[in-house]
């Protein structure tokens, strides 16, 4: 069995970050790794709280972890501080860590903002250039490409920006493009659209599921293509089985 390390923050709804991760891993037939980079307090509505852990605490994390098990892939969610974003460089590079996936993490969906702007800088800078794929939606990608995005021509414009930065593959999700929520991917040759079902309601961890199915894909032999339409149909039925238990938004059933 092939194991899939996930580095970020934890979600007490279990319904994003680490918790999601390792529940996707699991439906998906890889073995979930983990390393935390933060704590939040947060429940369907809003998040209250982030803490942050320290360089030595997400350091030794890795440290412990990697000398002893060797994950097939990586990929990384909330990554709050310049420190995390430097530690989780560093041990990638230690560690020959491959099949890096980065969801760039940046505005929850209740609007509060999961990394510092020093942080941003730094994951463009050193993290991106080390990955696999960076799976982003409609306003991470104007945050990371610096332009605004209303049509395809500027979602192709967008991925190419990003993909300069040093990613093999640039996927661009558009759940809130349009009603026919198109996903793009783009390798630095070819750029492929796929059009999907809008389903009503709001969804947490959306993205947490996107690119943990998308790593796990990856992980059992799918090329990008592959893996990106099958991710897309795991997160739109998980989307369907989603489950009101709270006030705020709809948990996805994993």
């Amino acid at each position: 069995m092939k194991v899939a390390l996930t580095i970020g923050g934890s979600d007490p709804t279990s319904g994003a970050g680490i918790q999601m991760d390792l529940k996707v891993f699991q439906v998906l037939g890889v073995y979930g790794v983990s390393v935390l980079t933060a704590l939040t307090s947060q429940n369907t509505t809003e998040v209250e709280n982030i803490y942050p852990l320290s360089y030595d605490l997400i350091d030794i994390q890795f440290k412990t972890l990697l000398k002893d098990i060797k994950p097939y892939g990586a990929k990384t969610g909330m990554i709050y501080t310049e420190d995390a974003v430097e530690c989780i460089h560093e041990n990638i590079l230690k560690f020959k860590v491959t099949n890096l996936i980065i969801d760039p993490v940046i505005i929850s969906t209740t609007g509060t903002k999961l990394i510092e702007d020093s942080a941003l800088l730094k994951l463009k800078d050193k993290l991106i250039p080390l990955s696999k794929a960076v799976t982003a939606n409609i306003l991470e990608a104007e945050i990371l490409s610096g332009i605004k995005i209303n049509s395809i021509d500027e979602v192709i414009d967008a991925s190419k920006i990003i993909h300069k930065m040093g990613t093999e593959i640039v996927i661009i999700k558009g759940g809130h493009f349009n009603h026919k929520v198109p996903d793009f991917l783009y390798d630095g040759r070819d750029f492929l659209m796929i059009e999907g079902e809008k389903l009503k309601g709001q969804f947490h961890g959306t993205g947490c599921a996107f690119s943990s199915a998308f790593l796990s894909f990856i992980c059992n032999g799918y090329n990008p293509k592959e893996a990106l339409k099958a991710s897309k149909n795991f997160v739109k039925n998980a989307i369907r089985n989603a489950l009101k238990l709270g006030q705020g938004m709809n948990l996805l059933k994993i």
